[in-house]
Formats: C-alpha cells, structure tokens, sequence
C-alpha cells in the first residue's frame, strides 16, 4: 500500500485536521506521562505547542495519509533545534498513529518513508511506561537499520539513536 508523508502547512484542511487530532494523542500519552501534560479548567491540554509545530519552518508536522486517509501524524524536529541532543540530525518528536489505523502496517511504513526522506542521525525516545512504544521503536529501527543502532535508558525513558546515511 502506498503511504504518503504530507506536510500540514501545506493546505488548509490539513492545517486544522491535525490540530483537531492532536489532543487525541496527548490523551493516549497521558497514561504514560504523570507531569508534563496536564488538561487545564476548560479541558484543553496544556502545554499546546501545535501553534509552533505549524509555524516553525525547521520542523516537520507531517500528515500519515494511508492509501488517501489520513491515519496519523509525525512531528519531526530538524537540527538545529533547542529540543535535540548536540550531534542529532533529527528527532522523532511526536509520532502518532489513529488506533483504527494500528497493527496494519501502518507506523512501520511511515517510519521507513521518514527515515529514507530525512537521512541522518536520528533521535527516539519513549517513555519509560509506555512499553508498546518501546517494543514498537525496538522493532522497526532494528529492521531498518539490521541491528545498527544505539539504545540507551535511564529514569526518564528509553532513546534509540540510528544513522539512515548508512
């Protein structure tokens, strides 16, 4: 299946259709995270950095769109950047995938299409509790790259760091 990488500053409905998903995915997040993310008096997640994510032109907000339907987002920071590791070339920021969508094939398919468009040191990390991100970065950066990656972990997570130039 074909799987296309979109940018969503590029039209309109792309623009509005991640900012209306992305709460989705900071509720599927906040079972993992006890701190950073919290719901404010009104609902609303706090921090909100989709303004920055659609506005800064270092960064990539791109729209997973499977066989023409969007089916997740990946938010990938561009070196430089005050969100990376010094050495990085890029950062898996945030990577979503709708849960209609999962266990089709779908993630691995987009991490391969990212990983062969933005060539590079690339920075992963996942946190600590969320397991079926680990077991799902483990998998695929072990298939992409045959085993040639770095794994570290501590208190706050697991970070994988692979090199797609090779």
């Amino acid at each position: 299946m074909s799987l296309e990488l979109r940018d969503a500053r590029r039209a309109p409905a792309d623009r509005e259709w991640l900012t209306n998903v992305y709460p989705f995915y900071l509720h599927d997040l906040s079972e993992f995270d006890d701190h950073y993310y919290t719901l404010d008096d009104r609902g609303v997640w706090m921090p909100d950095h989709r303004a920055s994510w659609l506005a800064e032109d270092g960064d990539h907000p791109l729209i997973l769109v499977d066989a023409g339907r969007r089916a997740g987002f990946a938010l990938v920071n561009q070196a430089p950047s005050p969100h990376m590791e010094p050495g990085m070339d890029f950062r898996m920021s945030e990577f979503f995938v709708l849960r209609k969508h999962r266990g089709q094939g779908v993630g691995r398919r987009a991490v391969f299409a990212l990983f062969d468009r933005f060539r590079g040191k690339w920075e992963i990390s996942e946190l600590t509790r969320n397991t079926t991100a680990i077991r799902f970065w483990r998998r695929v950066i072990g298939e992409y790259g045959g085993g040639r990656h770095e794994e570290t972990s501590d208190e706050r997570g697991v970070r994988q760091v692979i090199d797609t130039t090779r």
